[in-house]
């Protein structure tokens, strides 16, 4: 699998950047507020959490581009400033 994939939840209130099995950066959109938190993946749950946003997401996440993400990186980074 090429890295970085890029994934979000169906209710589009968080959005994904995996760059490996190992480290993935989640924005959380909480109200009008976003979150960013890049996770380091060390237990279980996480690997799981992982695993299923790569192989078997369809039930529950759907595939974003790069701009997209990155778009909502920036409205992440304004937001904050305000």
């Amino acid at each position: 699998m090429k890295f970085p994939v890029y994934r979000k939840y169906l209710n589009e209130m968080s959005y994904f950047r995996i760059d490996s099995p190992d480290r993935f950066e989640e924005i959380r959109r909480i109200g009008s507020r976003f979150l960013i938190t890049t996770h380091e993946v060390k237990i279980l749950p996480e690997r799981n959490m992982v695993h299923d946003l790569l192989h078997d997401y369809k039930s529950f996440a759907v595939e974003t581009s790069a701009e997209e993400y990155d778009q909502i990186a920036q409205n992440a980074a304004k937001s904050d400033r305000n």
